[in-house]
C-alpha cells in the first residue's frame, strides 16, 4: 500500500511542479506591483512546452519584466529589446504592439512587432537636435518636460518629408506641410494627436509641499501643494511665502513622478532627500535649468513690495508702475548722473511715467509707499 502511494505522490508531483502562470509587469505594461495594486500583471499562455506567449499586446517605452505566479520569487528580464537572454534587469521596452514568446527552454525571450506606430519627433530651430515623442497607441503622442529656445518647431514623420504645423503657439490645430510653430523660449510638456492634428505645449506646475508649509499629500488631501508662479517653466516662484519648522520638497504637476528636495537651507542644489526648512516668511525661487533653489528671508520692506511690479521694461514712453495692497505714493526718476529727471505722485496702487521726453538708456526709479516703505529699482528706456 505504501509503495501504491509512493508512486501516486511521484507522478501527481510533476503535475504540481510545472503548475506555472508567467505574465508581464512593469511601466510598459500595466505599471509594478504596490500596495494599491499588487498583481498588474498581463498573464501569458502556457503553450505546454516550455515557452509562454500572448499576441498583439499594446505596450509602451519604459521597463518591463517577466514573473512568475504574480510573485517576485521567480523573474525574467533582460538588456536587450526586442529579443535577448533572460538576465536581472529590466527589459527596455519600446511603445508598440507586439507578439511576446517569452522561451524557458533557451532562456531568451521576443518581442515582434505586428503594427509599427508612425515615428513622430519635433524638429527645428527651437531645439538643439530634433527629439521623438512617445505614444502607446500611435495615434496620440506626447513629450515629457523639454526645454525650448525661441524659434520654430514642426512634427515630422520619422525618415520621411511629411511635416505638420501651423502658425499658434502655445496651442492650435496643425496643417500637414502647414507653416512651423512659432515657440518662445521655455520647458514644455507637447501633446500631439496624429488624427486630429491637434497639439499643445504646456508649461508643468510646480509646487511646494511638506510638513513646512501644507503638510504631505493623504487620502483627505492628496494635493496639499502649492503652486509657484512662472512664464517659461525654468524659473518658478512664491513671494511672501510662510513656512513652519519642518520638511518640504517640490514637486511637479501634484503628484511624485517628477519631484525635487535638497540637503541644505535657505539655498541649495536639488538632491532626493526632504528640505529641513526653518520658520518664517520666504520669497522662494526654484530654478530648473540650475538645479537648484533659493529661500529668501523677507523683510516689512520686502513684504510691503511682495505684488511690485514695473511693465513694459524696458519701454519706449511709458512705463506702469503697480503694487496690489500697498498704494504708491511717489515715483522719482533719476538719471545715469544722480538727477532728478521726473516725478510723479500717485496714492494709487497703479501709477503712469511718461517717458517720451527723456533720451534712451539706464534710469533709476525711487518708489515710496504710502506706508513709509521705498524701494530703487532700473528701469530702461528704448
Amino acid at each position: 500500500m505504501k509503495q501504491r502511494l509512493l508512486l501516486a505522490i511521484l507522478l501527481i508531483a510533476p503535475i504540481f511542479l510545472s503548475a506555472q502562470t508567467i505574465g508581464i509587469v512593469g511601466p510598459a505594461a500595466n505599471g509594478w506591483p504596490n500596495e494599491t495594486n499588487p498583481t498588474p500583471d498581463i498573464m501569458l499562455t502556457d503553450n505546454g512546452d516550455g515557452t509562454h506567449s500572448i499576441n498583439a499586446l499594446t505596450l509602451t517605452t519604459g521597463p518591463a519584466k517577466f514573473r512568475e505566479n504574480q510573485m517576485w520569487t521567480t523573474s525574467y528580464g533582460g538588456d536587450n529589446f526586442p529579443n535577448g537572454s533572460i538576465t536581472n534587469n529590466d527589459i527596455p521596452v519600446q511603445a508598440g504592439i507586439y507578439d511576446i514568446v517569452l522561451d524557458l527552454n533557451t532562456n531568451t525571450y521576443t518581442f515582434t512587432d505586428v503594427s509599427t506606430f508612425t515615428d513622430i519627433e519635433l524638429s527645428g530651430s527651437a531645439l538643439t537636435s530634433s527629439v521623438m515623442m512617445s505614444t502607446i497607441d500611435g495615434v496620440n503622442y506626447e513629450l515629457s518636460v523639454t526645454e525650448f529656445m525661441a524659434g520654430d518647431i514642426v512634427f515630422q514623420e520619422v525618415g520621411t518629408s511629411n511635416t505638420y504645423g501651423t502658425a499658434a503657439f502655445p496651442t492650435g490645430t496643425a496643417t500637414a506641410g502647414g507653416a512651423a510653430i512659432p515657440v518662445n523660449y521655455g520647458f514644455y510638456k507637447v501633446n500631439f494627436n496624429l488624427n486630429t492634428l491637434d497639439y499643445s505645449f504646456v508649461i508643468p506646475d510646480v509646487g511646494i509641499v511638506g510638513p513646512a508649509v501644507n503638510g504631505w499629500p493623504d487620502d483627505n488631501n492628496p494635493t496639499p501643494d502649492v503652486l509657484m508662479f512662472t512664464t517659461d517653466g525654468d524659473i518658478y516662484s512664491l513671494s511672501a511665502q510662510p513656512l513652519n519648522d519642518g520638511q518640504l520638497k517640490f514637486r511637479q504637476d501634484l503628484n511624485w513622478n517628477v519631484n525635487w528636495g535638497g540637503d541644505s537651507f535657505p539655498f541649495g542644489t536639488f538632491t532626493g532627500n526632504d528640505i529641513n526648512v526653518t520658520a518664517g516668511l520666504y520669497e522662494i525661487s526654484f530654478f530648473r535649468a540650475s538645479g537648484s533653489y533659493t529661500f529668501t528671508s523677507l523683510s516689512t520692506a520686502d513684504v510691503s513690495f511682495t505684488n511690485f511690479r514695473i511693465y513694459p521694461n524696458p519701454t519706449k514712453n511709458t512705463w506702469y508702475f503697480e503694487n496690489q495692497g500697498n498704494p504708491i505714493k511717489q515715483i522719482s526718476i533719476y538719471n545715469a548722473f544722480g538727477k532728478l529727471v521726473e516725478e510723479v505722485t500717485a496714492n494709487s496702487i497703479k501709477a503712469e511715467v511718461n517717458g517720451n521726453t527723456l533720451s534712451s538708456g539706464l534710469y533709476i526709479a525711487k518708489v515710496k509707499l504710502t506706508n513709509g516703505e521705498q524701494t530703487t529699482v532700473k528701469i530702461i528706456k528704448q
